[in-house]
């Protein structure tokens, strides 16, 4: 049987992880609320917890235990003066774990760690920022057309109106077909090739 092996180690040193659970729970008790992975969220529970049962009672000893683990006054002054006086009544479990399911990229099992009385506040929206066209639309007073014309092909060639005032019409410019490649190779032959001359008749043999 193996003894003394609570807690996870998360593949991390010693001074690794403690420092990793130092600015979780000084994230956790800034913004009541953090997304972290669901096995840092279930070690660093009852971390949280504890801090918050000792903050009920505030003292010297009290403030230098949280200091420990929280090195930032602002945050220590949060957890004595807002965090604590509201789980006064609560003997314990003030966190709560969601459960966010695999993340992309990893894979890993994410999770949210809340407080109980956690309530979310929706942000505005900072205003849309106007467009270049907007801008135009409302310095112009009207509807501004920003469709670009197409620029017309060089094989296309516009006729002249007609007499009886028709639209002008796009033609394309006849081309002449390209020969096939064995027309080339009989044309670079013919061209290659020696002119033959009229035939001579008129040789005659030797003692004739």
């Amino acid at each position: 049987m193996m003894h003394n092996r609570a807690g996870r180690k998360l593949r991390r040193t010693t001074s690794h992880r403690l420092a990793m659970f130092s600015n979780q729970l000084m994230s956790f008790f800034t913004h009541e609320r953090i997304q972290t992975t669901l096995t840092k969220a279930k070690e660093l529970r009852p971390l949280a917890e504890r801090l918050i049962t000792v903050a009920k009672n505030d003292g010297v000893g009290a403030r230098r235990k949280v200091g420990q683990w929280v090195p930032d006054r602002t945050t220590v002054r949060k957890v004595f003066e807002k965090l604590a006086p509201r789980f006064v009544d609560r003997p314990g479990g003030y966190t709560r774990i969601l459960r966010l399911g695999p993340r992309p990229g990893d894979a890993a099992e994410a999770a949210i760690l809340e407080f109980v009385d956690f309530q979310f506040e929706a942000k505005e929206r900072a205003p849309r920022k106007e467009s270049l066209a907007e801008r135009a639309r409302r310095a112009t007073g009207g509807r501004v057309d920003t469709v670009r014309k197409r620029k017309p092909e060089p094989d296309e060639v516009e006729e002249p109106e007609s007499e009886a005032g028709k639209s002008p019409r796009k033609a394309s410019a006849a081309k002449p077909p390209k020969p096939s490649r064995g027309e080339r190779a009989k044309g670079k032959a013919s061209t290659s090739a020696p002119k033959k001359g009229p035939s001579r008749t008129g040789h005659t043999k030797r003692g004739e």
